[in-house]
């Protein structure tokens, strides 16, 4: 696991070049047509032991359950491009973006040109786009952005979802110690990497409404 977790910046990386961004913003307006768009961002739970030395209620969700927050960005082809762990769940999804270390380098990749696409958790900013607030009053155009913004920023749900899937240890982790946890859950994100990367099926097959997950290869290199 430690090799995995050393290999992160190698395999989890945002795109740093003008090329890189451009051919990331192009794919992302594929989808609906949003432009300069070069990541969708988010956080899900990963449900854990209250780690040892810990205040449970610390790590309590919404949910009442003991978890971790792990907050990505993905691109267009669900890839992770950055992904941050390590705090309690009972942090607002905003908060941990300000305490994640991607916080104070997307201003700079973004520039005036590119830009993430966030739920309503998190603050508007010039390099961070949220949907737009519906209390009943939106114009057609700002419904028909919500459409194209939601039909976009879903990619990082479906990243997510992968994850989980493919890694299922990951619905409940039984570790005691933090250090553990954050480094098993980057572990995962680099081995989901890998498998996209390396052209990896997995076909995910819906029956009476049971989720089944069926692996049909697997060729990854290391």
């Amino acid at each position: 696991m430690q090799f995995l977790y050393e290999l992160g910046s190698n395999v989890i990386k945002l795109p740093q070049t003008e090329e890189e961004k451009i051919k990331v913003s192009e794919e992302f307006q594929q989808i609906s047509g949003l432009p300069g768009v070069i990541g969708c961002i988010d956080g899900t739970f990963i449900a854990i032991r209250t780690p040892a030395h810990k205040v449970k209620s610390t790590y309590v969700n919404r949910h009442d359950m003991p978890s971790m927050t792990l907050q990505a960005i993905c691109d267009a082809n669900k890839l992770f491009l950055d992904v941050f762990t390590g705090t309690p769940s009972k942090i607002h999804d905003a908060r941990v973006y300000t305490l994640s270390f991607v916080s104070e380098k997307i201003p700079q990749i973004c520039g005036d040109q590119f830009h993430l696409l966030g739920d309503s958790a998190y603050p508007l900013r010039k390099f961070l786009i949220t949907p737009y607030r519906d209390y009943g009053n939106l114009t057609q155009e700002q419904k028909n952005f919500n459409k194209k913004f939601s039909a976009t920023r879903v990619k990082i749900e479906n990243s997510f979802g992968l994850l989980k899937q493919r890694w299922r240890q990951l619905l409940h982790l039984d570790f005691f110690y933090v250090d553990r946890i954050t480094q098993f859950i980057i572990s995962c994100c680099v081995l989901h990497n890998l498998c996209l990367m390396n052209n990896d099926n997995w076909n995910i097959i819906f029956a009476s409404n049971n989720l089944a997950c069926v692996k049909t290869s697997l060729s990854v290199e290391f």
